[in-house]
């Protein structure tokens, strides 16, 4: 017989309230009746006892439900476990003369796509990740989330590798510590090469003769081979200056593969080859696995017996509507029928988080999320009206943030200040803080260029008009003393005429020629200067003119440019204030740049170890 227990005995606690409640309905229902005790008394009747089956209908039911909760368990089952444990390593190649390009575009990504062919086919065991150039390193350790590997091959490059050179049997090393370290006696080992040259070959299976690790190779490239095209263009060259054409040889991979008992499987255009790798690798290998068979007991819970005994209970709840009452209390939440259990404040945060903003803030009873509804809603003056009389911290910095929202910079930047001293390190509101400084220098600025703008205005207009009121003024000086110039010649011309009367004709002959000569010169010099007064004024005007264009260009390119820094600020601000959410903070996305840490990551294994031995090639 088994030890009778129950599995969640934290729900006995529920029988307490039962203790409380039993009694006070029965005090309750000894004092109800039709008519009171002291006129039955005197009537002479006997007070008709209300019916006492429900207090014990409720107590059995509540005994049987809390029991039910508690999980009664008296049973047990043994259910068989198998602990999946096996693990299997890619190595991957990552020498120069992956850049080979018999099979297009080059063996390396080729080698890559096969790499991730491979992955969801490998759903049991662990899965680890290693590559090699002169040595071998651990790009990942053993792992059962595909993903992660899958993010990280792309990435894999000869350019990352420390050392440049060509040593499977060092990649083939750091597989087996991998394995070694997580506990497999047994495991696979997935090579993925465009070749071995056979100090490798030796080298790989001198390390796997004492081990049962089991080595599969899927070979890029062709037998034929073809040069080294580098990412920079050029064609990799020996020592000697000589063109390499990489090839593959199957002669110092197969027996390898025959020593472990793996496949060997030459790249193919379609995915057959990367389908019978993963069927030989695809599950753990069964000894390894029958180690770990074993059974479990796992008790039962019982408790769904005693649904039948609260069912039949129930039927009774209907006569008096204490199943239809549950009913309403249990019925789900919504704007329309809301259960009693839920207030106000629980209606607007679930209208709140289907971003219903205006809706939630009519729903809200608190201040705060009040505010902060109507904040989000883009109300910026209503949620000022709500949030002003606030005092805690929030409050105040999601003010700071309607304030700015709104325009009012300096008391955006008040209340950004006093969270600051209550918090120094509330970043949102120090960097909040920096924004709107910087948008209230824009503002500033380009309030102190308009002002410069229409001074300069009045000036020129001002200035303008002193010009034309001194040209006006010299042009009525001239005209007067030219006047006055004719005038005199006149009286000269006439008292000349008056005392030489006696002369003879010719002599006023000449005179009469004399005189109008003399008044046609005087016309003449009257018309040329009159023209070049009007000309001179003419001039001047277009300088100033000129001058004027240039000057308004000037300051029309100047308040462009604050224009667009204003446009900038006020864009930044709201890009930040809309990003400052005050229910949750969203981290700051930072560039993607894995390679770069796949490479620091083999750069720090490189200096741990000591310098690899030369290898036969530097490809």
């Amino acid at each position: 017989m088994v030890e009778f227990t129950f599995l969640h005995p934290y729900w006995l606690l529920a029988l307490l309230p039962l203790g409380l409640l039993l009694p006070w309905l029965k005090g309750k229902q000894q004092q109800s009746g039709l008519i009171a005790p002291h006129l039955a008394e005197k009537l002479g009747l006997s007070r008709q006892q209300a019916n006492s089956a429900f207090i014990p209908l409720l107590g059995c039911g509540w005994l049987l439900a809390v029991i039910a909760l508690a999980g009664p368990s008296w049973q047990k089952s043994v259910l068989p476990a198998y602990s999946i444990t096996g693990a299997r390593v890619l190595v991957m190649d990552m020498s120069r003369s992956m850049y080979a390009t018999d099979i297009a575009p080059n063996r390396l990504t080729q080698a890559r796509y096969k790499a991730l062919d491979m992955l969801p086919g490998w759903k049991e065991g662990s899965t680890g990740l290693v590559t090699y150039a002169a040595d071998g390193y651990v790009v990942s350790p053993l792992t059962q989330d595909s993903s992660t590997l899958a993010n990280l091959i792309p990435h894999l490059s000869p350019e990352i590798m420390p050392i440049q050179g060509s040593n499977a049997a060092a990649g083939i090393q750091e597989a087996i510590n991998l394995l070694k370290q997580a506990g497999h006696p047994q495991g696979d080992i997935i090579l993925i090469t465009d070749g071995l040259d056979d100090s490798e070959a030796t080298q790989a299976s001198d390390l796997l003769k004492a081990t049962e690790y089991r080595v599969s190779i899927l070979a890029v490239g062709t037998r034929q081979g073809a040069p080294v095209q580098m990412p920079d263009g050029r064609l990799l060259t020996n020592s000697v200056g000589k063109t390499v054409v990489a090839k593959v040889d199957l002669d110092t991979l197969l027996p390898l593969v025959k020593q472990t008992g793996g496949q060997l499987q030459l790249s193919q255009p379609t995915n057959r080859d990367v389908d019978n790798l993963v069927a030989a690798t695809a599950k753990p290998r069964e000894d390894a696995n029958k180690e770990k068979e074993k059974e479990l007991e796992e008790r039962i819970n019982n408790g769904f017996w005693l649904l039948f005994p609260l069912v039949i209970l129930s039927l009774f709840g209907f006569r008096r509507g204490v199943v239809i009452a549950a009913m309403l209390v249990l019925m789900p939440v919504d704007n329309a029928f809301a259960s009693p259990w839920v207030n106000q404040d629980q209606l607007g945060y679930d209208t709140f988080q289907q971003k219903n903003y205006e809706p939630a803030a009519e729903q809200f009873a608190s201040p705060q999320w009040k505010g902060i509804a109507q904040y989000k809603a883009g109300n910026f003056e209503q949620a000022i009206e709500t949030l002003q009389p606030l005092n805690d911290l929030t409050s105040r910095y999601n003010l700071g943030n309607a304030y700015a929202r709104s325009g009012e910079f300096e008391k955006a930047i008040e209340r950004y200040q006093s969270v600051l001293a209550d918090n120094p390190d509330h970043a949102d509101a120090q960097k909040n803080l920096e924004i709107v400084q910087q948008a209230l220098e824009q503002q500033q600025q380009q309030q102190q260029s308009d002002e410069n703008k229409d001074s300069g205005q009045d000036q020129s207009s001002d200035s303008s008009q002193d010009d034309k009121q001194s040209q006006s003024d010299q042009q009525n000086q001239q005209n007067q003393q030219n006047q006055q110039n004719q005038q005199n010649q006149q009286n000269q011309q006439k008292n000349a005429d008056e005392s030489n009367d006696s002369q003879q004709s010719n002599n006023s002959d000449e005179a009469d020629n004399q005189q109008s000569a003399e008044e046609k010169n005087q016309a003449e010099q009257q018309s040329s200067s009159g023209q070049n007064q009007a000309q001179a004024p003419t001039d001047e005007q277009e300088s100033v003119q000129q001058a004027k264009a240039t000057e308004q260009e000037g300051k029309l390119d100047d308040s462009s440019e604050e224009n667009t820094q204003a446009v900038a600020a006020s864009e930044e601000l709201a890009n930040s204030l809309s990003a400052s959410d005050p229910v949750l903070k969203k981290l700051e996305q930072v560039p993607d740049d894995t390679s770069a840490l796949i490479r620091a990551q083999l750069l720090l294994q490189a200096r741990q170890k000591q310098a690899p031995e030369a290898t036969a090639n530097s490809w």
